[in-house]
């Protein structure tokens, strides 16, 4: 009896494949044995129950007889040549067609007569045999084409270790650029290049290639465990380096990449000119970014990117990394989760998880509400075509994103991939937006707009052996409640009676403490500060540059009724009035926002200087690149501040814009600046003051 064939379809038995953690390559017999040979009963795979073995009665399928078909040309029976495969196939159709037409007949008993069974030639002088070998050659060709040209559905394909993709990259549509930013959208691009002059506008254009791929992690310290091999030792926000993670890293190589940059227009009133107005200048990038997603929780543990560019003839480098949160986008990453999906060839898994890729699929997944719209050709592969918009930025009418998406069953990324964001909160994309949205909009962005116009196109892919080992615990794995300051050591401040954070410094001579009793000295020139401070207002931000033995400082402060402004002035030796001297003074034009209620209780910057200069835990902060030197000291020069995050509606609101917590932040921040041959460097990095837990770190540098 013929082997029975699962009543699922292929996708259905692949997406099963997924669920059991089993490769899902092969033809359909293989994936149900695979899923059979791992437990599944036939019943789940497709297949009915198997029965009692039974005795059958052998059969014969007779075509001797003794009337044969003979072919008179002799010639043609010396040629005997091999059937094609077209003939095999058609063939296979014939037959099928005429078996299923005349059972009694095509087959019978050993035991009944030779005569009993049809031959060849009886079989094609019946007519209804003749009809039924006309429509079998129709429809074995009509199936043999739609079999070749029809797409099967499929569910992505999980990433390996060892994956990677090379694709080339393209930036721009019509006479859009590739990227355009304007005003406050400029610090995603001036975080990564210093510039010289008050820009309002940048534009940039680029062509090249790129490299996606997962690392296959190998020769770690200390080992990996044998079941997990593949994985990598990875640094996480609290020092330790006993995270186990996947690692996948991208590669953009610019080999052209044009830069424009406008300045606000002088005789149109600070207007900033479009991109038409301005001129670009050429230049080169390469730029890598390395994503640490952690096995167990399969978050991502870190972000980082190294890059060298080449301006205008001047030369650029940088290097950063982020813990937990952040990226190339900044806190858009966090304001509208899964944006960073645009920037690079998408892992289909994290679209569509198990979700089946077929004709009209439509789904909902990190931000992005994609549909299928059908199949597409891509050189001679047949695609699936996905159109995707972002939900968010569609919903508070922040502009619209999206992208549209090519995919193949073999290929865990995108084969294609085009992105077109238009990203606003100047009204034009904001006609048909609700009052709230509007609001929303205005109070979520910068001013400005940001422009994103690229396409990913894959021309080679290897692939790995090993699926990730994603979800999967591990002996010895960090705990982030072990690694974080115990509560012990911080100190609530929120109280009526407290001016600032605490300090209680050793390693500086000047700390906020000593500094704040300046304010008795001062208090004349200072008069908004300290009427303030003396009626429970408070200092939120704070600055402390060292020279010698000179330590200037710049605190900010709030009062009660929200006012807030700013005092600077430096401190020689002990508090004295021949000591502390003002400098200087200012408001915010925005108001600061006043919460007592919400500040956080902190360890003191003593505490966190302990932390930072561990080179155990963070070895990237102390040496020639660091804030520390090898005895622990800092540099000269290296600035230290601190600022205060309250939920409320005024400058120093950096958690309402994000979060609906009630609770605030208080983060440390450390930066040096110096010069070494033709270069300027600037280091900085930032920790979370109530945990103890790293933000990040970055490292610029230009020619001087």
């Amino acid at each position: 009896m013929a082997d029975e064939t699962s009543s699922l379809t292929v996708a259905k038995l692949k997406a099963l494949c997924v669920i059991n953690d089993l490769p899902t390559s092969g033809k359909k017999a293989e994936l149900v044995d695979r899923l059979l040979d791992a437990g599944l009963s036939h019943s789940e795979v497709g297949l009915s129950e198997p029965e009692a073995e039974s005795v059958e009665e052998e059969v014969v399928f007779s075509l001797e007889d003794e009337t044969t078909i003979s072919i008179e040309d002799d010639e043609s029976v010396s040629e005997k040549q091999a059937p094609n495969e077209e003939d095999t196939v058609l063939e296979a159709v014939l037959v099928a067609d005429i078996v299923d037409d005349e059972p009694e007949e095509a087959f019978a008993p050993v035991e009944s007569k030779r005569q009993d069974a049809m031959t060849l030639a009886d079989m094609i002088k019946n007519p209804k045999v003749i009809a039924v070998v006309i429509v079998s050659l129709f429809l074995g060709a009509a199936g043999w084409w739609y079999i070749n040209s029809s797409l099967e559905p499929f569910t992505a394909e999980p990433l390996r270790y060892g994956d990677t993709m090379e694709y080339t990259i393209s930036g721009g549509i019509g006479d859009r650029p590739a990227i355009m930013a304007s005003e406050g959208f400029l610090d995603l691009v001036f975080n990564f290049l210093e510039p010289e002059d008050d820009y309002c506008r940048i534009f940039m254009d680029y062509e090249g290639r790129g490299t996606l791929g997962v690392t296959k992690g190998t020769n770690q310290l200390p080992p990996v465990p044998n079941h997990l091999d593949g994985a990598v030792r990875s640094q996480g926000p609290y020092g330790s380096n006993d995270w186990l993670a996947v690692e996948i890293t991208n590669t953009y190589e610019f080999d052209d990449f044009d830069i424009g940059r406008n300045t606000y227009s002088i005789i149109n009133q600070g207007s900033c000119p479009g991109a038409e107005d301005g001129a670009y200048v050429p230049g080169e990038a390469v730029l890598t970014t390395t994503r640490h997603i952690e096995l167990k929780e399969q978050a991502t543990l870190s972000t980082s990117f190294d890059f060298t560019a080449t301006i205008d003839n001047k030369p650029y480098e940088g290097s950063a990394k982020t813990f937990d949160v952040g990226g190339l986008l900044g806190t858009l990453d966090v304001v509208l989760p899964g944006v960073s999906l645009m920037l690079q060839p998408i892992e289909l898994q994290d679209l569509f998880a198990t979700d089946v890729i077929e004709e009209d699929a439509f789904g909902e997944r990190l931000g992005w509400r994609w549909r299928v719209v059908g199949q597409d050709t891509l050189g001679d592969d047949k695609t699936w075509k996905i159109a995707a918009t972002h939900v968010d930025v569609e919903r508070l009418c922040l502009g619209s994103a999206t992208m549209e998406i090519w995919a193949e069953e073999n290929n865990p990324w995108a084969t294609q991939q085009t992105v077109d964001v238009i990203i606003s909160n100047d009204g034009s994309l904001q006609t048909e937006c609700s009052p709230f949205s509007e609001a929303f909009g205005d109070y979520l962005l910068p001013e400005g707009e940001l422009e994103l116009h690229h396409t990913f196109k894959s021309t080679k892919l290897t692939r790995g052996s090993k699926v990730l080992d994603l979800g999967k615990d591990y002996d010895l794995r960090p705990r982030s409640n072990i690694l974080a300051l115990d509560d012990d050591v911080q100190e609530d401040w929120g109280g009526q009676d407290k001016l600032h954070p605490p300090d209680a410094s050793s390693m500086r001579e000047h700390t906020l403490e000593k500094a704040m009793q300046c304010f008795d000295y001062i208090g004349g020139s200072a008069s908004g500060a300290n009427a303030a401070l003396n009626d429970g207002g408070y200092i939120w931000r704070g600055l402390d540059q060292r020279t010698g033995s000179t330590t200037q400082w710049n605190v900010s402060w709030v009062a009660v009724d929200d006012t807030s402004g700013w005092v600077l002035f430096e401190l020689t030796g002990e508090p004295t009035s021949e000591n502390c001297t003002y400098l200087d003074k200012g408001s915010f034009e925005e108001l600061a926002s006043y919460n007592r209620e919400s500040l956080p209780a902190v360890a003191n910057i003593s505490t966190l200087e302990g932390r930072l200069t561990d080179t155990a835990r963070f070895p990237q902060l102390t040496g020639s690149e660091g804030v520390f030197e090898a005895n622990g000291g800092y540099y000269e020069g290296t600035r230290i501040g601190f600022l205060v995050a309250v939920p409320g509606d005024g400058a120093n609101d950096l958690l309402g814009q994000l979060t609906s917590t009630s609770v605030g932040a208080t983060t440390v921040d450390l930066s040096r600046t110096w010069e070494e041959g033709i270069w300027d460097h600037t280091f900085a990095v930032a920790i979370d003051a109530t945990d103890g837990r790293v933000v990040g770190w970055t490292k610029l540098s230009q020619a001087a």
